[in-house]
């Protein structure tokens, strides 16, 4: 779960905001969970994140919730609050970092200023072990995605290319006319009928991008 927070970075002033405390450098939030029953210590040390779960009756560490190894309906749920309390937590008090482009950055401060969204990795294994890298962007209140920024290798759009490329996918009712565009592709790893792949490499300028995000967001919006 920790994997969660690998292309983020704590930020000091959020994270007090959010209710931290700190003492000689190392953060601490505390957290119930579970209507209660547990509650999750969450410790931030040198900008790294670790966290432990407590059975609230008896203060007992529930270790089972990091041995992979043990299964079941009720850890699945426990480890889904944990999930639901940790990306709440990097949403409000974590920043993005590791991108490959200037463009990718910039796409996610536009997103954030406009819709006041940024990329969720919600997939344990998608910023560390995937070969996409693969996260969304979603609408708040739906939570629809709007948008997926991954990174694959250029040979997915252009066999005679090779090597990473970050690009952002995006809806559209016109995929078949725009594809025939310079720098538009179908989409990678979603329905090429109405999905587009966007290479971030300044293919497109920044303003080609955010008019076909947002065409994306109208089209994902909750009816």
């Amino acid at each position: 779960m920790l994997e969660l927070f690998e292309k983020y970075k704590s930020n000091p002033n959020k994270l007090q905001t959010y209710g931290f405390k700190e003492s000689d450098g190392v953060y601490h939030f505390s957290q119930k969970i579970m209507k209660g029953d547990f509650r999750l210590e969450v410790t931030i040390r040198d900008g790294k994140l670790d966290y432990q779960v407590f059975d609230c009756d008896t203060d007992d560490a529930y270790l089972q919730v990091k041995m992979e190894q043990v299964m079941g309906e009720f850890v699945g749920q426990v480890r889904e609050a944990c999930q639901a309390a940790l990306l709440a937590i990097r949403q409000h008090c974590f920043d993005e970092v590791g991108f490959l482009y200037e463009q990718s950055k910039r796409l996610r401060d536009h997103a954030a200023e406009v819709y006041q969204g940024q990329i969720e990795y919600l997939w344990e294994k998608s910023s560390r072990k995937s070969s996409t890298k693969a996260g969304v962007f979603r609408h708040q209140d739906s939570k629809k995605w709007y948008g997926a920024f991954l990174t694959t290798d250029w040979s997915k759009f252009e066999a005679e290319r090779s090597g990473a490329i970050e690009v952002l996918n995006v809806k559209n009712d016109h995929v078949a006319e725009l594809i025939q565009k310079k720098g538009i592709y179908p989409a990678f790893h979603m329905n090429k009928k109405y999905w587009l792949s966007l290479p971030l490499d300044n293919s497109l300028s920044d303003q080609e991008i955010f008019d076909l995000l947002a065409v994306s967001y109208q089209l994902t919006s909750k009816k």
